[in-house]
């Protein structure tokens, strides 16, 4: 991106009396100020896009009290007739009704309501649309709090948002049909007319026809079913309590169930026909999940039911509609998946079954407060695996949370966890109010204490249930449980951004037997990011074990004193991570070495292989990484020491990483062979070889794919094209395999080399195959035929696939392929596209080929004016020179 010159900026014009030397002068500014147009950007404003105007809690109009939807599924022609009748009572007197609505034919609407004898009366009315709204007008207007019905008939057809038909084509001609919803943020209005708000509850009864050998699933309870003489049947369910517009749900389609149950209530998981062994596999713990999560909480289980339903083209890992979550079929994987994936697919299936409460039972009333359904969702996922896998799990899992929200923090933009300043509802649904809010949860449950949490939480349920919050319900829920005020932690925690950086360090004085930490807080204190306010644990260790104290720190720099009767053998700040943070611990490399191999807390050991990883020339460093991986009790300290090894190198490092490439758990494995890249010896090319064909996990054959690539040349292609044969876990074989084929032709330019693995890749693409596998070869065409026209319209053509996520991985295809033309096709494809995260992708492929087009006029322009700057730098030395004489 170029920036235009301010006029501060811009030359101005010279007097007619300036000197020759002015005129040089001015003459190489006007260079020099051209060279700064290629300069790099200064810092962006880190709140961007968060700093919009204010939104306010939306106004409602008037309250739904009860909606029936009935609905008729066209899958021949991918359409809805649908019919949403409303039951209403406005607010105000009003002889206007808006309703949300978008990308449907309205066919009518009429409005009744009832006199004192419970007749039914028609109120004389007329409609108009906007690009956004339903507006009704009444010829007389209704009275506050009268009850009326409002009957609007519609038809979709070929949906953008809110509802996907998924059909067979000549590619997947046994592809199960199938239809969906989806509701979040603001997509409830794209399949039926709505107030689309998440601070909108009613009760709802939906009656769905379809073919007669299709299950439909909605929320609530199935009240009926009736077979009709046009071979369809017609669904009826009702949902008694009231929810949210966007969490109301229609699923139809083919689909078989696993059946359990916990404490009368039935939990059902519906999968594609062929899927039971996986869904028995993947989905039979829910049950315990709900038993768990019931007991903990303190509230049962609050619907009739729970089911879950995986549906493909699901552009989401789940979505909790209320009694009947929609999964992704990526959900169901094979049993060598289970070795990788199993602890993430646990984690989803927690995550959307604690929505049901934190989410459906209390729901967000602006998309601004959204923490308090998926922080609350993500942070109770961590506390089933605390229960199911222990402490150290839990640990682990909120230090990747940490991490993914650091980057979100660092490379993209820092906001409050609830801010109305966001752009759209869907920007609200990042890693600030996913792994950031759980992580803050977890310091008020560290702030309180286990009982106190969780009672606080009991509290904040049962008086807010089947209604809308905000932040200040949590906490006035908090007080009243435990009398304890804390806005001095929402302050610095939800209403404030960024976190703690601590620079830490101590000294221990002999004479008097004093041990002193120095803490500083070292961030940018600014109007958006404070001096954080935290009571922090200390270990201080000696020879006779640990001894916890806790300080707070509150200030920009500190000192605490700890009467200590020797020097101790390590100091820890915050041991058991606790706070989320960033912390810089000058300590000696002896200290990092005794915490790494001893200390009693998982990250405690991880901080310190951390550190030791940047000591790549201290052999007592490499020794401990060694021995971390050898003897370490928690496989995530193992797995972080085998990525550390891959800078050090020595023959006791070849040896250990060779011994963990059999560990027991897949993911040491998987680091280990990817470290074994750096050493080129015969064993560790035998040991990866063994790997491809004998080790149980995808991922540890694709990163050994990837590993041999790197040090064997020439002689790891016919391993590579036998891979790329193989199918797996959402293909990590076939994209390691033809990636590390691509990086080996990249410097090859006989097209004998090349064509035949391109044009294997392509016969690939032409025959039936599955979209995973289609998108995965999208991608390494891209890589083997960059510059080729004909790759590129090749790629092009799967821009009409029938899958959206063929489409869409397609567009980021055209993006790699370095060819200009691409653009055109890339711009005319975005036209067809509405979803912000596909638009985004389509813009980042676009990007990508204008740069690569642009990054050589620009290196080539900024030369000329280094040249011509050289130039003009003579000219004046030379006038100078004239000058003087």
């Amino acid at each position: 991106m170029f920036h235009r010159f301010s006029k501060s900026l811009a030359p101005q014009p010279l007097h007619p009396r300036s000197s020759r030397r002015t005129i040089a002068i001015a003459a190489v500014s006007v260079g020099l100020l051209a060279l700064c147009c290629f300069a790099p950007l200064g810092a962006k404003d880190r709140s961007a896009p968060f700093d919009k105007p204010p939104r306010s809690v939306r106004s409602l109009p008037f309250d739904v009290k009860h909606t029936l939807l009935q609905l008729r599924l066209d899958f021949d022609h991918q359409a809805i007739d649908g019919v949403a009748t409303h039951q209403l009572a406005p607010f105000a007197d009003s002889a206007r009704l808006e309703f949300d609505f978008a990308d449907m034919k309205i066919a009518s609407v009429a409005v009744a309501r009832e006199d004192e004898s419970g007749k039914s009366t028609e109120i004389a009315s007329s409609f108009e649309t906007t690009d956004d709204k339903l507006i009704v007008r009444l010829e007389k207007p209704i009275a506050a709090d009268a009850d009326v019905w409002v009957r609007i008939a519609y038809r979709i057809e070929q949906p953008r948002r809110g509802a996907y038909f998924v059909t067979p084509d000549a590619r997947e001609p046994t592809q199960p049909r199938m239809m969906w919803t989806q509701g979040e943020p603001e997509y409830a209005r794209y399949w039926y007319p709505c107030l689309d708000s998440p601070s909108e509850r009613s009760t709802f009864t939906i009656q769905v026809n379809a073919p007669a050998n299709y299950f439909v699933l909605s929320n609530g309870a199935l009240h009926s079913t009736a077979e009709n003489e046009d071979g369809t049947k017609t669904w009826n369910w009702r949902m008694t309590q009231p929810h949210a517009p966007y969490l109301t749900s229609v699923v139809a389609g083919e689909f078989v169930a696993l059946t359990q149950e916990w404490g009368g209530i039935a939990v059902v998981s519906h999968v594609p026909p062929d899927r039971l062994d996986d869904a028995r596999r993947c989905l039979s713990r829910t049950p315990d999940m709900v038993k768990f999560f019931s007991e903990l909480i303190g509230v049962r289980y609050p619907w009739n039911k729970y089911s879950q339903i995986c549906v493909d083209e699901y552009s989401w890992g789940g979505m909790e509609h209320t009694t009947a979550t929609t999964l992704n079929l990526n959900t169901l994987h094979d049993e060598r998946a289970a070795l990788d994936v199993a602890d993430n697919t646990d984690n989803l299936l927690a995550h959307e079954l604690a929505h049901q409460w934190f989410g459906d039972l209390v729901t967000c009333k602006d998309w601004g407060e959204i923490w308090l359904n998926e922080s609350f969702a993500t942070y109770y996922a961590t506390l089933w695996k605390e229960h199911d896998r222990g402490p150290d799990e839990a640990a682990w899992q909120r230090r990747a949370e940490a991490e993914s929200y650091f980057g979100e923090d660092k490379g993209r933009y820092r906001r409050p966890i609830v801010t109305y300043r966001y752009p759209s509802p869907d920007s609200m649904f990042d890693r600030h109010s996913y792994p950031k809010g759980g992580r803050v949860l977890h310091m008020l449950r560290y702030i309180l204490g286990d009982e106190a949490f969780h009672k606080s939480v009991h509290h904040y349920l049962e008086r807010n249930k089947f209604s809308a919050v905000e932040t200040a319900d949590l906490r006035v829920a908090i007080e009243r449980a435990t009398g304890q005020g804390l806005n001095w932690f929402f302050d610095q925690w939800v209403y404030r951004g960024g976190h703690p950086e601590y620079d830490v360090s101590y000294t221990y004085d002999e004479d008097q037997k004093q041990l002193r930490l120095v803490v500083k807080q070292t961030q940018t204190v600014d109007a958006l990011t404070p001096l954080f306010n935290m009571p922090i644990e200390v270990d201080i260790v000696s020879n006779s074990g640990p001894k916890t104290h806790k300080v707070t720190v509150s200030k920009a720099e500190e000192t605490f004193s700890f009467a200590v009767d020797r020097r101790p053998r390590r100091v820890t700040f915050d041991p058991r991570d606790y706070i989320l943070k960033k912390v810089t611990f000058h300590k000696s490399r002896c200290e990092w070495i005794d915490q790494a191999l001893h200390d009693r807390n998982v990250m405690a050991r991880a901080a310190a292989v951390d550190a030791l990883a940047k000591l790549t020339g201290e052999s007592d460093a490499r020794a401990a990484l060694v021995q971390v991986v050898r003897v370490d009790p928690f496989w995530g300290v193992r797995e972080e020491a085998a990525k550390a090894l891959a800078k050090f190198n020595g023959d006791a490092v070849r040896g250990v990483l060779l011994a963990a490439a059999s560990d027991k758990t897949s993911s040491v494995r998987t680091a280990a062979v990817k470290s074994l890249a750096n050493f080129a010896h015969d064993d560790v090319k035998a040991r990866l070889r063994s790997a491809i064909k004998e080790d149980p996990s995808y991922y540890v054959v694709a990163e050994a794919l990837r590993s041999l690539a790197k040090i064997d040349g020439d002689a790891a292609r016919p391993d590579l094209i036998a891979a790329m044969e193989q199918t797996s876990h959402r293909e990590v074989i076939l994209r390691a395999a033809a990636e590390s084929l691509a990086e080996k032709m990249a410097d090859k330019t006989a097209e004998q080399t090349v064509a035949p693995l391109r044009d294997k890749l392509l016969a690939m693409l032409d025959g039936p195959t599955s979209p995973e596998r289609r998108m995965a070869i999208l991608d390494a065409v891209a890589k083997f035929g960059r510059g080729d026209p004909a790759v590129t319209k090749t790629i092009a053509a799967q821009l009409e696939d029938s899958r959206p996520r063929v489409r869409i991985a397609a567009a980021a295809a055209l993006g790699k392929t370095g060819d200009p033309a691409a653009v055109d096709l890339l711009l005319k494809f975005r036209d067809r596209e509405s979803k912000p995260r596909n638009l985004q992708t389509i813009d980042d492929a676009i990007e990508k080929l204008r740069s690569g087009k642009e990054a050589s006029s620009v290196r080539t322009d900024v030369q000329k004016i280094r040249e011509e700057n050289e130039s003009l730098r003579e000219r004046i030395r030379k006038l100078e020179e004239a000058v003087k004489k």
